[in-house]
């Protein structure tokens, strides 16, 4: 019996959510995973970081590549952490983050419909 969508998206938000935590210690507010294809798409609320919002009026330059540095380090823990707990083949992790609204949008982008990974996945479990 494959791998029910909803089984295999909240399996996921749970890994983003811990890579977010990891990064920016705390959470996210709110999280939506949605499947198209080949490609998993993530919508997140997140609590901007104190310190970042703080300098983010007077060093807006400064912080936009602290949020670009982030943003690598976070793509490149989500796709190792994919990769290994789902056995995903992960050709590229695309990130984006809104300041003004704290909304982030993640697209994973697979070798492969996410429908053969749920397939495969119930016979790993």
């Amino acid at each position: 019996m494959p791998l029910s969508v909803g089984d295999f998206k909240q399996r996921i938000l749970k890994v983003y959510n811990t890579i977010n935590k990891q990064i920016f210690n705390v959470g996210v507010r709110q999280q939506n995973v949605d499947f198209a294809g080949n490609k998993i798409v993530i919508v997140s609320l997140n609590t901007r970081v104190p310190v970042l919002k703080l300098l983010d009026e007077d060093y807006g330059s400064s912080t936009a590549y602290l949020n670009y540095l982030l943003s690598q380090i976070f793509k490149k823990q989500i796709k190792a952490a994919l990769e290994k707990e789902f056995q995903l083949h992960i050709i590229a992790v695309f990130k984006d983050y809104d300041v003004e609204t704290e909304y982030s949008g993640t697209l994973i982008y697979l070798d492969r419909d996410v429908d053969v990974y749920l397939n495969e996945l119930s016979e790993l479990l």
